[in-house]
């Protein structure tokens, strides 16, 4: 076995093997980095609330939401202060989006946002336990005031579009949404 030997560095040949691997994963990743293999490119966007459930009810398969029967799915009330927040300008968090290769559009961050919207501008949701707007409590949207409703209607949601940079393959994107809606997740 080759050695070198200096009082602060020994290098041996298992030490040099190593190195050549260090350096062979560095240079792949730096060709990664170079081209943007790696990264997302992220694409802030706003939809007004109406457009939103508008194009929900128009448009076939506008965007994967996935199933009804989610794990934790609000209840009327959560959805309630969604709405109210709206009314009263509160930040809403916004809603991640990716659009695929196949056009279509699936919600990585923001399902129960989106369906509450969706829910409540079809009438399908009345307002409760409002603690800030409590006059509106027992409201649908068909039911609101007149500028109530025009207020409502001026409000935007916001969107983040993730999309991977470079030349990645479906499974690339793929393992990168998945780790994006796991840290997502993490978060709450």
């Amino acid at each position: 076995m080759a050695s070198y030997k200096n009082p602060s560095i020994s290098i041996n040949s298992r030490s040099l093997a190593n190195c050549k691997n260090i350096m062979l994963v560095e240079n792949k990743a730096n060709t990664e980095y170079q081209w943007g293999e790696t990264e997302l490119i992220l694409t802030n966007n706003r939809m007004k609330l109406i457009a939103l459930a508008i194009n929900f009810r128009t448009v076939p398969n506008y965007m994967n939401i996935g199933s009804n029967e989610l794990a934790g799915s609000w209840n009327d009330t959560k959805k309630s202060q969604l709405i109210e927040s709206f009314l009263i300008n509160f930040p809403v968090m916004p809603v991640i989006i990716y659009e695929s290769l196949r056009q279509s559009i699936e919600v990585i961050d923001g399902k129960q946002r989106i369906r509450t919207i969706v829910e409540f501008y079809s009438n399908q949701l009345v307002l409760r336990d409002l603690k800030i707007k409590s006059d509106l409590n027992g409201c649908t949207y068909a039911t609101l005031p007149s500028q109530v409703k025009r207020t409502l209607n001026r409000h935007s949601l916001s969107l983040i579009s993730v999309t991977p940079s470079g030349d990645a393959s479906p499974e690339e994107i793929e393992k990168l949404m998945k780790t994006l809606a796991n840290r997502l997740k993490l978060d709450k």
